[in-house]
């Protein structure tokens, strides 16, 4: 895989100046681009945080504070429904004793 990319880039394709636009073309081919791909993920893999227990997600701690807002509000919608299905559980069964 090496010996394709250093040969690509002593090719005359790669030495020829690159035009004043860009481009959606890729500028290297796509098993090239693959290859470094993984190696890329290798390598932040290896290097990133570990997990702080077995299950949880190697995340960054800066997303500490929005994960635990989210969880809040989660808990703060689950906890209103929860009071609203007993009121109304409530209400139905007021109702049912005075019919």
């Amino acid at each position: 895989m090496i010996t394709k990319a250093t040969e690509y880039l002593f090719s005359p394709k790669a030495t020829k100046p690159s035009p004043q636009y860009r481009s959606n073309t890729p500028s290297l081919p796509a098993n090239i681009q693959d290859h470094l791909g993984r190696l890329l993920r290798a390598e932040y893999y290896e290097r990133g945080d570990k997990p702080r227990f077995l299950g949880d997600p190697a995340l960054p701690l800066e997303f500490d504070p929005y994960l635990q807002r989210l969880d809040q509000k989660e808990r703060d919608l689950k906890s209103s429904m929860i009071e609203e299905q007993g009121r109304h559980a409530v209400a139905v069964a007021l109702l049912g004793l005075n019919a």
